[in-house]
Order: C-alpha cells, then structure tokens, then sequence
C-alpha cells in the first residue's frame, strides 16, 4: 500500500486547498487550483523603463515553416539548450501563430523537433524542466499528451523567437 500524498495551500489572497491521494492526483489538483486564481495585484508602481516595455520583432515566415500541417524550423536558436527545450518553445509559439493550434500532442512536436535535426527521444523528459518552471502545462497521456504555453512560457518563447529571427536574417 502506498503512503498517500497530502498537500495544504494557502494564499495570500485567503484562498485554501487541500488535497490527499496519490502523486499525480495532487499535482493536478494543484495546478488546476493555481490556474483558477486571479493573478496577484503589483504594489509597487511601475516605473517609467517598465511602461514602455517593447513587443518582440518576430518574423514567424524567417522562424518557422508550415509545411503538411506541420512546422519546420528554418534554423537553429544561438546559445539554446542541446536538448531541444528552447526548440520545442518556440515550435510551440509558432504552431498557435502560423497553424493556430495551441495545444499540440507530443508527437507532433517530437516529430517537429527531430525534423529540425533535435534527437529526441521522449517529449516528457525533454520538457520536464519547463513544466516544473511554469514554462507549459501538459495534459494527457503518453502520446496523446499535449503541452500549452503558460504566460511565462509564452514570454521565453517569443525572445528566442526573436533571437531565431536575427540569426536567420542575419
């Protein structure tokens, strides 16, 4: 018999859960909980710098290219991640703004990663790292699984994106 997991959250805005089962029934109990939560207000002001914050030029045409319903990255990202991490972001960026889908399955992906030349091999161990940083949320099971963008992810995507598009156009 396994030792159930038990977890207890309060946030500052008074909102609580409690949840108790097994590893996974908690996590997603957890996630669920956090995604349901008004984001927190900033007390500080801003400062001027930060107002005026700039969009990210990308060029999704020199980034990827929608090919059979699929994307093929068009190079790779200077200085990213020898495991296809930082590819499999902006695949994933691209895939919502050239295909408009917004949850692609690990297949897909994987089979987009390793047509731009990134070995791999199991798309959760590849990304592992970027849901445990609030990078993605996955959903589903094995190859059904589909990974999202969280808001955070969506900002690291869009700089390496960026990043892409300089070192393709040159």
């Amino acid at each position: 018999m396994t030792t159930p997991h038990r977890l207890r959250l309060k946030l500052p805005n008074g909102a609580e859960l409690e949840a108790e089962g097994e590893a996974e029934f908690v996590r997603r109990e957890r996630e669920e909980f956090l995604l349901r939560q008004p984001p927190a207000p900033s007390h500080a002001p801003l400062a001027p710098a930060q107002t005026a914050a700039r969009e990210p030029r990308v060029d999704w045409a020199a980034v990827a290219e929608a090919k059979n319903g699929g994307l093929l990255l068009r190079g790779k990202i200077p200085d990213a991640d020898k495991t296809g991490r930082d590819a499999a972001l902006v695949l994933l960026i691209a895939s919502e703004q050239m295909l408009g889908q917004s949850k692609p399955t690990a297949a897909a992906l994987a089979k987009w990663l390793r047509t731009a030349g990134y070995p791999v091999g199991r798309m959760d161990r590849v990304l592992q790292d970027a849901v445990a940083g609030g990078e993605l949320l996955s959903s589903g099971s094995r190859r059904s699984r589909r990974y999202e963008l969280t808001a955070a992810g969506k900002i690291r995507a869009l700089l390496l994106a960026e990043r892409l598009t300089a070192t393709v156009r040159g």
